[in-house]
């Protein structure tokens, strides 16, 4: 599996799901009229989750030049944990770093945004061992559920920077810098 493909496995499973509860949706309403005012509240709702979605993707993986917090804002309410961000998405690597907090803080929680780090804060915070190989460069595992630790592990490499980390239970920094 080549890096653009885990990309877009990942954004289709992420988009798939959704798409098929507009579809269930619409054929429900289609066979019951009952069903017509609480059908057409889920397929707003969907629809919202849908374009958040996908305007996050965009601006993640494609041209989108205007990547700001309310795209990383709006994504993270299309997830069911609840997430607080502090500080300014100014940039591919923060939405990168967003994308990787919905993996490690599994009851939600809070991202903090500073100049060269980053920390995710919350009841539990979990990074699994290949996921901090590949964000250490240590290595490379091309599978969609590691896509956002590939992307940043990427971006590093890109940027000749480095990254590192310091993790306890509740919390996780990831700092960096020039290599050098």
């Amino acid at each position: 599996m080549t890096l653009n493909e885990v990309y877009v496995t990942k954004m289709s499973h992420d988009l798939a799901g959704i798409i098929g509860t507009l579809r269930n949706t619409a054929e429900l309403a289609e066979i019951d009229a009952d069903f017509m005012t609480e059908g057409l509240a889920l397929l707003k709702n969907s629809a919202g989750v849908l374009a958040a979605r996908l305007k996050f993707f965009r601006a993640l993986l494609g041209l989108d030049t205007k990547i700001e917090t309310p795209i990383a804002t709006a994504y993270l309410e299309t997830i069911t944990a609840t997430f607080h961000l502090n500080g300014a998405i100014e940039n591919r690597l923060s939405l990168a770093f967003v994308l990787l907090a919905t993996e490690c803080l599994l009851r939600g929680g809070t991202i903090t945004f500073l100049p060269n780090a980053v920390t995710f804060s919350g009841e539990t915070v979990l990074l699994d061992s290949v996921k901090e190989n590949i964000l250490l460069s240590k290595e490379q595992v091309f599978n969609p559920q590691y896509m956002a630790a590939l992307w940043i592990s990427e971006w590093m490499k890109e940027n000749n920077s480095v990254l590192h980390l310091d993790k306890t239970a509740t919390q996780i920094t990831f700092s960096f810098s020039a290599k050098g």
